[in-house]
Formats: C-alpha cells, sequence, structure tokens
C-alpha cells in the first residue's frame, strides 16, 4: 500500500496512520470508565477536546473511528457527571496517584536547534528544538520510576504500576480507593515532597527502614513534575495510545529493565520516504541516521514518523 502527499498536507500520511492504528487498537481502560472524563487533542487543532464520558470501551473504539486523535487522555479522578463542563459540577469521587518523570528533567540531555529558513540561528523566527535521548539517560530515568515504585510499596503500603509516556519519560500511578483516593492536594505534596526531597530526622545504617537505610546506600530523591502529582484532576495518557510527540505507543514495563528501543516501541511498520528539513548527523537510539536538507531518505516508518513528529522533516510517502 502506497500512500503519497504533497508539502501542504503535511500530517495526512501519519494522519492515515494514527487512524488505521486507532481501528484495531488495545486501550487500557479502567474498570470505572464511566466516571472518568476523557479528552484528546486532534490533528488540526492545539486545543484539547475535554468534557467527554464513555459507558463502555466500545463506545469510547466507535468515538475513535470517527475522531482520530493526536493525544488521547482519560481523567485520574472519578466523577459523578464526568461530562459536566464546570469543573465543580463534576462531583469528585476521588483520584488515583500519579507521578512524571521526565528525562530532560533529569538527564544532561543535548539540545540542537536548527532555523527553519535561510536566515541565521540568531535571526532565526522559527527554530526547530531537538533534543537527543540516549539508552543510558533512558535506562536512568527508569530507575528512578523503579525507586518510586518501591518508595510506594515499602513506606506507604501502595502497589504502583510504571508506564512510559511513549516520548521520553514514564510515569509511576497507583490505581486508589478508600483513604487513598481521597487524598487531597496538600497530602499529596506532602507525598511529593517525601519521594523528592527526603529529610529523615537521623540517620542510620544500609539496612535501616525507608529513607534512613536509602541515603546510607547511597540513594537521593527522586526528581518529579510535582504539580502533576498535586493535581488529583489531572489527564493522564491512556495505556496502549500513540504518543503524538514521538510516535510511540503507551504502556505498562513489567520487570526491572527498560530498553528505549524506536523500532520495538513503534508500532508502525513499513517504510517512508523521508524529505529532511536540516542537516545533522543524528544520534539515535537505534544508531546513527545522516540527514541532509531537502534531501529524501528510505526510513523504517517507524524512524520517519520519530522524525517527522519532532519536527525534522516530513514523510512524503509510505508502503508497507
Amino acid at each position: 500500500m502506497l500512500i503519497s502527499t504533497s508539502r501542504r498536507e503535511l500530517n495526512k500520511i501519519i494522519y492515515t496512520l494514527f487512524k488505521e492504528y486507532y481501528e484495531n487498537a488495545i486501550l487500557e481502560l479502567p474498570n470505572d470508565i464511566e466516571l472518568r472524563e476523557f479528552a484528546y487533542q486532534p490533528f488540526d487543532a492545539e486545543m484539547y477536546v475535554r468534557h467527554l464520558s464513555f459507558t463502555n470501551p466500545d463506545e469510547l473504539k466507535l468515538f475513535l473511528r470517527e475522531k482520530v486523535p493526536l493525544h488521547l487522555y482519560y481523567s485520574s479522578a472519578r466523577y459523578q457527571l464526568p461530562q459536566a463542563k464546570d469543573m465543580e459540577e463534576k462531583g469528585w469521587l476521588g483520584s488515583d496517584l500519579l507521578f512524571d518523570l521526565d528525562a530532560d528533567e533529569i538527564c544532561d540531555l543535548r539540545v540542537k536547534r536548527f532555523c527553519d529558513g535561510m536566515e541565521s540561528l540568531m535571526q532565526c523566527e522559527n527554530s526547530i528544538e531537538y533534543i537527543e535521548l540516549t539508552k543510558d539517560c533512558m535506562e536512568n530515568v527508569f530507575g528512578k520510576a523503579l525507586l518510586i515504585k518501591d518508595i510506594l510499596k515499602e513506606d506507604f503500603g501502595m502497589d504502583a504500576k510504571i508506564y512510559f509516556s511513549g516520548n521520553r519519560g514514564f510515569h509511576v500511578r497507583v490505581e486508589c480507593h478508600g483513604d487513598c483516593a481521597l487524598l487531597d492536594s496538600e497530602d499529596r505534596k506532602e507525598i511529593a515532597d517525601y519521594i523528592s526531597d527526603p529529610s529523615p530526622p537521623y540517620e542510620g545504617d544500609v539496612n535501616s527502614p525507608g529513607w534512613v537505610g536509602r541515603l546510607a546506600r547511597g540513594l537521593k530523591g527522586v526528581r518529579i513534575d510535582h504539580q502533576v502529582t498535586v493535581d488529583p484532576r489531572r489527564l493522564v495518557r491512556i495505556p496502549g495510545s500513540i504518543n503524538g510527540k514521538a510516535g510511540l505507543k503507551v504502556h505498562e514495563v513489567k520487570g526491572d529493565k527498560f530498553d528505549f528501543n524506536i523500532q520495538s516501541l513503534s508500532p508502525f511498520k513499513g517504510y517512508v520516504a523521508f524529505l529532511s528539513y536540516v542537516t545533522y548527523s543524528l544520534q539515535l537510539p537505534d544508531g546513527k541516521i545522516d540527514l541532509k536538507k531537502d534531501t529524501v531518505l528510505k526510513l523504517p516508518a517507524e524512524l520517519g514518523i520519530y522524525l517527522s513528529l519532532k519536527g525534522l522533516g516530513v514523510i512524503k510517502a509510505y508502503v508497507r
């Protein structure tokens, strides 16, 4: 199957591939789907469409066949009326507990800026920014996610799951019920502070419980996005959906290893004709790619989609 496009239709091929994906996508949805608010970002808009509600997975699946999402979310909160547009009218019933870890907040990453035009970078009005991720960095961030999971279990008795965000980070989630679900923002802030900036009142040895032992073993607090944890009404990416910033699938990471490999993390296969906007020798987790401005390369579809969504070029054709 071959799809081609003109420069005016930059997103048509990716849109078509996303549409085909969601026709058969297996999404990990909560058992209380009818209590969750859903939201998505369309391909042709900057704003999210929010306050959506579905009574069952089949209803959501039918919706996604008509409204193809660039990004897809549901609420960490449960509501009496999730479709209500006024947050106070929704009737908050409790929320899951979330932690967000982003590679660019934890690792010292190389940032490359390109100018979208002939002018110099200093005069550039529309620059392209690309952050080079490395396997070592993502393994480091995943290790931090594992530490949070261990802290939640050992110190709070909470069972957490780790999800790859589909781009450059991880989400740690606790499905909360009872007292956990009813934690307010201040309670959640205390947990976030405990994880990110531990300050136990005494010192101990490596066998001591909690942060006393962790600090003795050389462990440190984890840098997280506090706002994600503190906000009990946060939207969260749906496992099984695609992150529109990279074209990679959001999914649970089981075990204690994570391999950051674009080809294995992408749901897309085949090949694309990729027209580069930049000249640059790009180091990817999968290997090195030499890009040359205004030159077309044949690339595996997963890499071409990744680079296109990063703003480094456009897909001109696709073949399975």
